[in-house]
């Protein structure tokens, strides 16, 4: 039997099929602007491959919550019924979860090899992990026994925690009427953002990707993009006290390794390690990135495992 699977993020979509849950086929990717709904994607995706779709069953990941049968997107228009959807398209049967959901599923089965270790640790010999991708919003989801689950940490509030930040996270409070979160701050939208308050200059043209890449250039560049920095450290040390994730915490997604280019590891590690009384559980905890174009198929990949097993 085919699989459709579909990893749709806030602003790309990449699908593919696979009749064996290892190999993939018919590998397309587009973006999410360019269609006005779900059914706009899947039928055109479909069509363009002569998938019949009594034939295949789904996996989708989505970048928002999955609360009972409705999908709405955080930061883009779209919004679907699960029911719909798996009677419209996917007559084998549909599973639907969050984008990092599905993506921390790649964990179980993921070559050590291919992972970047953030400064020096202990490692723990086991226990839960966390895969954290900051993007057009910030993904957090947790991996205990093999088993995945979602969250949305991304939107708890920042704390005060210096001087610097003050100004930052009073002048979003002005312009916004709300405590900024985590994903106002480390997400592509928070690097325009963040730049601005740095340069006071809000009416800026550089794009995120020129804000990262000049900051051993520009001092307003540097000083944006260690601000990111400090505040996803501390994003993961409360993540990681909060799971007591002794497996691990794990980033990925282009916009963590652009940030994690030409900087020094070991200062981030201290960063992340800082805390007055659980120090030493933090210097236990294993930091990693991960550059994987394909983590959320490898993700699925393990999902379509398991079900083919239990049936």
């Amino acid at each position: 039997m085919k699989t459709l699977i579909a990893d749709l993020g806030a602003t790309n979509a990449r699908l593919a099929i696979t009749e064996d849950c290892v190999s993939l086929l018919s590998k397309a990717s587009y973006k999410m602007n360019e269609f006005n709904s779900l059914n706009h994607l899947l039928k055109h995706y479909i069509e363009e491959n002569n998938i019949s779709n009594f034939e295949i069953s789904g996996i989708i990941g989505v970048a928002a919550p999955v609360i009972s049968n409705e999908v709405n997107f955080v930061n883009n228009n779209f919004s679907f019924s699960v029911a719909e959807i798996e009677s419209s398209f996917f007559q084998k049967g549909l599973k639907v979860l969050n984008d990092v959901e599905m993506q921390i599923y790649a964990l179980n089965n993921y070559s050590e090899d291919k992972l970047i270790k953030i400064g020096n640790e202990i490692d723990f010999s086991s226990g839960s992990k966390i895969l954290v991708v900051p993007g057009t919003g910030l993904g957090l989801a947790i991996l205990i026994s093999g088993k995945s689950m979602a969250t949305e940490a991304g939107h708890t509030s920042v704390p005060v925690y210096n001087n610097e930040i003050i100004e930052l996270l009073d002048d979003f409070k002005r312009k916004n009427g709300r405590t900024a979160t985590f994903e106002d701050l480390i997400s592509g939208k928070g690097i325009s953002y963040i730049y601005g308050v740095i340069s006071k200059n809000f009416n800026h043209t550089l794009s995120n990707y020129e804000i990262i890449k000049n900051a051993n250039n520009d001092n307003n560049c540097s000083n944006t993009k260690k601000t990111i920095l400090d505040i996803l450290a501390i994003f993961l040390r409360f993540s990681a006290l909060t799971i007591g994730s002794k497996g691990g915490v794990y980033l990925s997604g282009s916009l963590a390794a652009s940030l994690f280019e030409d900087i020094d590891f070991d200062d981030f590690r201290e960063n992340f390690e800082k805390s007055e009384t659980m120090d030493e559980f933090l210097k236990g905890i294993p930091l990693y990135l991960i550059k994987e174009d394909n983590l959320g198929f490898l993700g699925a990949l393990e999902v379509c495992r398991n079900a083919k097993n239990k049936s």
